[in-house]
């Protein structure tokens, strides 16, 4: 059995208001994903134009196969006029859990 494959990636955006509804939908498209275990979308509380995604996916499979169909396609090329600044990603292994 392939690891999960945990990532982060952290985005600032300029109109960020408008774009936020546009940003909460991919997020409840990916949940949506074959192998899509959480998929969450948090926002700075001081500074609202920053975002980050928490990602798990069940094989990195499972992820290439997200970011290659139409719909993070058609998100991506929406959301990449509006980057302050190239996103930073993480790839993580889980070290501990909620027990």
């Amino acid at each position: 059995m392939s690891k999960q494959l945990y990532l982060i990636a952290k985005f600032e955006l300029d109109d960020a208001d408008n774009f936020a509804p546009i940003f909460a939908k991919h997020a409840k498209d990916s949940r949506r994903k074959e192998g899509c275990l959480f998929f969450y979308l948090i926002r700075d509380r001081e500074d609202p134009s920053k975002f980050a995604t928490m990602e798990c996916w069940d094989t990195y499979a499972d992820f290439e196969a997200h970011v290659a169909d139409e719909e993070h396609a058609a998100f991506f090329k929406q959301i990449k006029p509006l980057f302050r600044k190239d996103p930073v990603v993480t790839e993580a292994d889980l070290v501990m859990g909620m027990e």
